[in-house]
């Protein structure tokens, strides 16, 4: 499985709006206001779909996973990308921007050594 944008799970037009019809049922059961745009919206829905009452959440996320079968499983720890490319992560970058120790450099006059 690649990680491009396209295959994001919210990416497909059936998809969006079957989760645009879950969001309307959960909003009027459990008037919480879910957006397409949160980063745990699937774990969201589904949280919402196994304590609702009404079956059809639970008959629509079904369906939303058989669109996108391939993306069930959430990856692990979601990689940052910047203009498609991946950034390190912060751990790397904490190491690659330790202070290093300055050397102090001798001040030159006139192309001789100066001493302070």
């Amino acid at each position: 499985m690649s990680t491009g944008l396209s295959d994001h799970w919210l990416m497909h037009r059936q998809v969006v709006s079957l989760v645009n019809q879950c969001r309307r049922l959960i909003r009027e059961e459990f008037a919480v206001v879910l957006r397409l745009s949160d980063a745990d919206l699937r774990q969201q829905l589904r949280h919402y779909a196994g304590v609702s009452q009404d079956t059809r959440i639970r008959a629509l996320l079904n369906e939303i996973d058989s669109l996108a079968p391939e993306l069930q499983a959430e990856p692990e720890a979601p990689r940052q990308m910047y203009r498609g490319q991946a950034v390190r992560s912060e751990e790397k970058r904490s190491l690659a921007m330790a202070p290093k120790p300055v050397k102090k450099s001798k001040r030159m006059y006139r192309g001789r050594p100066v001493e302070d």
